[in-house]
């Protein structure tokens, strides 16, 4: 009740995992995570930022699984200790997030004889006791009201560790009295809230008998992380089919007995679906005459284990079969429900309805309902309603059991705010078979602990049945993507352990049919090869430790432009770059600033992320916003980005590998040096030139325009009269959109029309021995001449002599005269054979000057 306390439990403890992967670099984790994230969540787990890395892990939903609960459907299952199990299950993919062992968790707790009591002399509310704990008397402070002498009660002894608060009881002097231990209520025990007094005990209780023999405490809780696409690990049938698994053997789930009183379900209640496309199948039935009384023991000890608060034997009922099967139940007051009859269908715009937790909820017309003749009862797959609650003068029941649309559950969920473990459950997806299996065995347990009378026959509305999923499998291609050499009959014995069912074999395929409680999940031949691997377990394929290194980067990719795209992230990183991940998905309404041709998905899961990315600029804007804001405004960023884009065509959907290249802020040189210059459209052409040289693209054409919308220059940049690129400053508009004050240069290119000019073949020329002569070179020409056309004409006049050419200066004044401006380069010129001399170099630069009259009418600058 009171006493020092010191944290720590030794009854729990974490599981470390270290998963391996074979591209262990940075990308490849956050890419894995996404691709898993949007896979099942539709928008990934991780933003990546430079100098600000934001991480929203929110893939996972806890449950707790009791291990004596799992034994009670694996017949005679053996394990070496708990921790081989525990390694078991995470070798085979199950997320075990902790483990709690009941007995560790009452060590140093026994019971004690309460012997004597004594009034505190120096506190009114305190008792002196002395507790006869089997071996020894202690002393013992405790502030009960309800303690008294010759009670047999639960004595922390010293060392133990409250597992309510997690602190250590230490001898220590309470209002200067010596205590020894402590007497414990059931609330800091973590068997109920009740701390109105300490517990006290039955009379088959012993003195010093150990606290967790005496309330049979030997059980083992996991703590399992669940993705949204194992919605089958919502309840200790799906857990225990795993476990059954590593063990080669076969779940055992209860038998169902009932016995059916004279009236027909039918007779007693009318069921009807407006929605078929939300409500794919409601089932119910009555139970009459119920005695709505305390559960029993056992039943309260299950629901405690995993964390839950035994309520009433109705309640209760209901919540163990959820938790048993997977499939939530929900009981209604059937005196309650008005004109006996009960309707699925959706809500009216802006309705109100009020759940059973007394809030009052706003609807609308995707909100789908349960309905009676005169109203809503409750809110369909979440949470009943205040007007059909249970009550403990409930006497007649009836009892729903229902499959509900997944994503209809997630976006009502979210939309009200509202999550409970029926619609973490059914946004999941639930087991169709299950639906009528659960209601029997609660119907059972009804009529056995609390004397109900089933009425007979089920009511089951279920419109159009779920054809049978069957999935085609190439051993060939697993062994492709395992590594693994198995055979035909290896495949179908692992798939076969967690009941994939083998059909028949068709030409190259093996043919098998998917069970209900798996149909979400396992839709693709690559989804069963996952299961595979899982079942032959992750630490028993070898990795290839085996590997070449290419020092000439000769270019041979294969059929994979993953390779490429390597090549690429690695050039940009080299350069000084920081790659940046963006979601794949974004708002349609921020995507038409863009584009018009928007992929939007039909079920997205937000109204922010509902359509497909058009281009990676809105992306690239919004992370220099971010690192603006966070990191202050005289940063540089220099970013690059690969990855999808997609667009509407009308008549199909595309989508194109691009990169994007950015730099925002000021020049690195000027942050070291000192210095207020900021980049420009020069550096961002610069690093756009740099990267095509890398891939051995030289012939390639810039093409420079006014573009009014970009407040200033574009430049398209095309190879064999094809598109493969633009480069451009953000303009004003766009960078008010994301509120960036400086200046945004880009370059975007379409990689899968660049992929397709790539030469794999690299030659190399030699490097002269002898010493190269420089000179500049400064011409007048017409302000619309290009510099592509300019950069030719001294290319060709210069020959191979002239080895290297560089603009350094650029200049335009009215000085110069109308429409004029001025080009200035730097010229190399070397010869492999020997020491080029002032002559030669000087007839060389007289001749392009010339032909640089001659041809675009150019002047030298005086």
């Amino acid at each position: 009740m009171c006493h020092s306390r010191e944290r720590g439990n030794p009854g729990t403890y974490k599981v470390l995992k270290i998963k391996r992967h074979k591209d262990s670099s940075f990308r490849a984790l956050i890419s894995s995570l996404n691709d898993l994230a949007l896979k099942f969540l539709k928008r990934p787990a991780i933003t990546f930022i430079v100098f600000n890395v934001q991480i929203q892990i929110s893939i996972f939903v806890h449950m707790k699984i009791s291990l004596n609960w799992l034994k009670e459907y694996i017949p005679d299952l053996k394990f070496e200790s708990v921790q081989s199990l525990t390694d078991k299950m995470i070798s085979t993919g199950l997320d075990i997030e902790g483990v709690e062992d009941e007995g560790k968790l009452y060590n140093n707790f026994v019971i004690g004889e309460v012997i004597e009591k004594q009034k505190h002399p120096n506190a009114d509310k305190l008792s002196i006791c002395k507790v006869n704990v089997g071996d020894k008397i202690l002393r013992i402070v405790c502030g009960a009201p309800n303690v008294e002498k010759g009670q047999m009660v639960c004595v922390a002894l010293i060392g133990a560790v409250i597992p309510n608060g997690n602190f250590e009881i230490k001898k220590s002097k309470i209002r200067g009295e010596l205590s020894e231990g402590m007497i414990c209520s059931e609330r800091e025990l973590n068997m109920s809230d009740d701390h109105e007094g300490i517990l006290v005990l039955g009379a088959g209780a012993k003195a010093g008998e150990s606290f967790a023999e005496y309330i049979n405490a030997n059980d083992v809780i996991f703590e399992i992380g669940i993705t949204p696409n194992r919605g089958d690990l919502f309840s200790h049938f799906g857990v225990a089919r795993e476990v059954a698994a590593l063990y080669g053997k076969k779940i055992s789930i209860p038998e169902i007995k009932i016995s059916e009183s004279e009236i027909p379900t039918t007779d007693l209640i009318k069921i009807s679906i407006e929605n078929s496309e939300l409500c794919k199948r409601f089932a119910g039935r009555v139970i009459r005459v119920v005695e709505n009384k305390e559960s029993p023991d056992w039943l309260k000890k299950k629901l405690t284990s995993i964390g839950l608060r035994p309520k009433n034997i109705i309640v209760d009922i209901t919540n163990f079969v959820m938790f048993e099967t997977g499939q939530p139940l929900h009981p209604f007051d059937y005196d309650k429900i008005r004109g006996k009859e009960i309707i699925v269908k959706t809500a009216n715009e802006k309705d109100k309805f009020t759940s059973l937790d007394s809030k009052e909820r706003v609807l609308n017309s995707g909100s789908l309902m349960i309905c009676d003749n005169e109203g809503y009862s409750g809110i369909a797959g979440i949470m009943g309603g205040k007007d059909s609650e249970i009550t403990n003068e409930t006497k007649n029941i009836f009892l729903e059991s229902a499959y509900f649309d997944p994503v209809s559950i997630r976006k009502n969920s979210k939309r009200l705010g509202l999550q409970t473990d029926a619609s973490q459950r059914f946004e999941r997806g639930v087991d169709m078979n299950m639906v009528e299996y659960a209601s029997l065995r609660a119907s059972q347990l009804m009529q056995e602990l609390a004397g109900g009378k089933i009425s007979i026959g089920l009511y089951d509305v279920y419109p159009e049945k779920f054809e049978r999923a069957e999935i085609g499998l190439r051993t060939s291609k697993v062994n492709q993507i395992t590594g693994l050499e198995l055979k035909d009959e290896d495949i179908i014995n692992l798939l076969g352990k967690i009941e994939i069912t083998f059909l028949r074999k068709s030409t190259d395929k093996l043919i098998f049919e998917i069970p209900e409680f798996r149909r979400l999940d396992l839709q693709r031949e690559v989804d069963l090869t996952e299961e595979v691997a899982r079942l032959y377990g992750y630490d028993n394929i070898e990795g290839d430790t085996h590997f070449n290194v290419n020092i000439l980067n000769n270019g041979i990719y294969g059929n994979s432009n993953i390779h490429k795209l390597k090549e690429i992230s690695n050039h940009l990183i080299g350069r000084g770059f920081n790659q940046i991940l963006t979601d794949s998905l974004d708002d349609g309404k921020e995507i038409n600033i863009f584009s018009a041709k928007k992929v939007k998905l039909v079920n997205s899961v937000s109204f922010e992320m509902n359509s497909l990315r058009s281009n990676l600029i809105h992306g690239m804007m919004k992370v220099i916003s971010n690192n603006f804001n966070n990191s202050g405004k005289h940063i540089s960023l220099r970013l690059f980005e690969t990855g999808k884009t997609f667009s509407d065509n009308g008549d199909k959907f595309t989508e194109e590998e691009r990169l994007i290249i950015a730099l925002a802020g000021r020049r690195d040189s000027e942050i070291i040096y000192g210095g207020d210059n900021n980049f420009d459209l020069f550096d961002i052409k610069g690093e756009a030139e740099m990267f095509l040289s890398k891939l051995n693209l030289e012939n390639f054409a810039l093409f420079y325009y006014y573009n009014e919308t970009l407040d200033g220059t574009r430049i398209d940049i095309r190879l064999s009269d094809e598109l493969i690129g633009n480069i451009y400053k953000a303009d004003s508009s766009l960078k008010k959109e994301f509120e960036i004050e400086s200046d945004v240069y880009i370059a975007e290119f379409y990689l899968d029309r660049i992929f397709t000019k790539i030469n794999s073949a690299k030659h190399f020329k030699g490097i002269s021995k002898f010493p190269s002569v420089k000179r500049d070179l400064a011409v007048v020409v017409d302000s619309k001449l290009s510099y592509n056309d300019l950069r030719s004409n001294i290319l060709k006049s210069g020959g191979e002599m002239l080895s290297n050419l560089l603009l350094f200066d650029m200049y335009e004044d009215q000085k110069l005269g109308e429409n004029k401006k001025s080009l200035a380069f730097t010229m190399e010129f070397s010869s492999k054979e020997k020491t080029m001399t002032d002559e030669e170099t000087n007839k060389i630069v007289n001749k392009i000057i010339s032909d640089l009259q001659k041809n675009l009418g150019a002047t030298l600058r005086t």
